[in-house]
């Protein structure tokens, strides 16, 4: 534990100077966070005014008293899937950076020559991932909720957000999700020589983000609290089995005489 502790210090500082990490991810905070919440929010009564959406409303919810909060609710619960973008984007970008650059730097050959266990060099590389997706997703659900709650209460006079999804998205949902990219970035990435193939993986996970959305939309699907909870106990299962997976493939000394015959 004490050597994976080492390796995430010495790598969290890299990840922290890595300006091309970073951008992408402050314009979808932005969006996603302040922006597209604002836009909601403000303009919630207007879309009231449109025949499709009270239609809506009353396919998904039936007859509602309040159907702008109702409205409101249900678009924030798009916003909070929207953001697990967010964990499935970060370990894509840098996981399989701190494998490949590692390679092109030469300095994997003698990290992986030295006594550090599999598990606890894959535990280290997969910290210096997992902690800024988990700090980065946290923010953005706070930020969301300030913005939200703000502008909810300065228009209609009450505060939606957190509520349990909110709270199941940010500290379950969110974390998990960002664990099982993390090391599928990896086994992907000790695969791979290309650190753009290897971090293409991140846009796997968003597709069925999309999906989600999509179905709910047109009104086929409505998230709630136990689909949340099951896709997190299914999420949970599969956490150990990728873990297994991901050090079974790290072969340290198949990785060092691939590279060295492609280098």
């Amino acid at each position: 534990m004490k050597k994976a502790g080492i390796i995430f210090k010495k790598e969290i500082k890299e990840v922290i100077r890595n300006k091309n990490i970073w951008l992408p991810i402050l314009i979808i905070t932005a969006i996603f966070s302040i922006a597209i919440p604002l836009f909601i929010i403000l303009g919630s009564s207007s879309l009231l005014s449109d025949e499709d959406t009270m239609n809506f409303i009353n396919k998904m919810f039936g007859h509602v008293d309040d159907p702008i909060r109702v409205l409101i609710g249900f678009a924030l619960n798009q916003l909070l899937i929207f953001l697990l973008i967010l964990p499935a984007m970060v370990p894509s970008l840098i996981a399989p950076s701190s494998v490949i650059m590692e390679k092109e730097n030469n300095t994997l050959e003698p990290l992986l020559a030295t006594p550090v266990k599999t598990s606890e060099l894959l535990l280290g590389k997969s910290l210096t991932a997992w902690v800024p997706a988990f700090f980065i997703s946290t923010i953005s659900f706070i930020i969301l909720t300030i913005v939200v709650d703000i502008a909810a209460f300065i228009k209609l006079d009450y505060a939606p957000l957190p509520n349990i999804e909110w709270i199941i998205v940010a500290f379950l949902l969110s974390p998990i999700l960002s664990f099982i990219l993390t090391m599928a970035s990896i086994i992907v990435s000790s695969r791979s020589t290309d650190i753009r193939s290897a971090q293409g993986i991140g846009a796997v996970i968003i597709f069925p983000i999309y999906l989600i959305i999509g179905l709910q939309l047109a009104g086929l699907f409505l998230l709630n609290i136990t689909y949340l909870l099951i896709g997190c106990l299914v999420l949970l299962a599969i956490c150990p089995l990728v873990l297994k997976l991901a050090v079974k493939v790290f072969d340290r000394e198949n990785i060092l005489t691939r590279w060295k015959m492609k280098g």
